[in-house]
């Protein structure tokens, strides 16, 4: 498979050494990382390197999102379906894309679904899944490591047929 993709208007690429700065000053930032299940706050230089050496390791499909050269966020499929951009880049449909990408992989990879989740405030986050069809399953309550409040986590799942369905 693949080190990268194209969209329109996006590279998905995997991350470098040289990337950990711009990641932790995207993600460093409370506001986005607020809206994480795995991202503490402050996030520092150090954690984005751990987290590149990490997702570097054993064809990882953790992929950073690129405007041009410009890192403006970060797309994985690890467990699950997971994303996030730097706050100056929301709201211009970049996660969609994103997200539209990575399905496609996971699905052209063989994989028969895909989970994802959002905390129920995030209306955003649940906006990208619900446009790539992904339906909501269960609830939990889970704490943000950034604030260390305790979320609703809003489950959901995509499956390969439904994928095809709208595709």
């Amino acid at each position: 498979m693949t080190d990268h993709m194209t969209t329109e208007r996006l590279t998905l690429r995997h991350p470098r050494m040289q990337d950990a700065a711009t990641i932790a000053a995207l993600v460093g930032d409370l506001e986005v990382s607020r809206w994480l299940t795995r991202v503490p706050h402050p996030y520092t230089l150090q954690d984005a390197q751990d987290f590149v050496g990490r997702v570097a390791v054993g064809g990882s499909n953790t992929f950073v999102i690129c405007v041009g050269d410009q890192v403006v966020g970060c797309i994985g499929t690890q467990a699950q379906l997971g994303y996030w951009l730097g706050q100056n880049h929301w709201g211009r449909g970049y996660a969609s894309e994103a997200a539209r990408a990575m399905v496609a992989r996971h699905f052209g990879l063989g994989h028969s679904e895909l989970d994802s989740g959002h905390f129920a405030e995030n209306v955003a986050s649940r906006r990208v899944l619900e446009k790539l069809g992904f339906v909501r399953t269960s609830q939990e309550q889970a704490k943000c490591p950034a604030t260390g409040d305790r979320h609703v986590l809003q489950r959901m799942v995509l499956t390969q047929d439904m994928w095809e369905a709208q595709t």
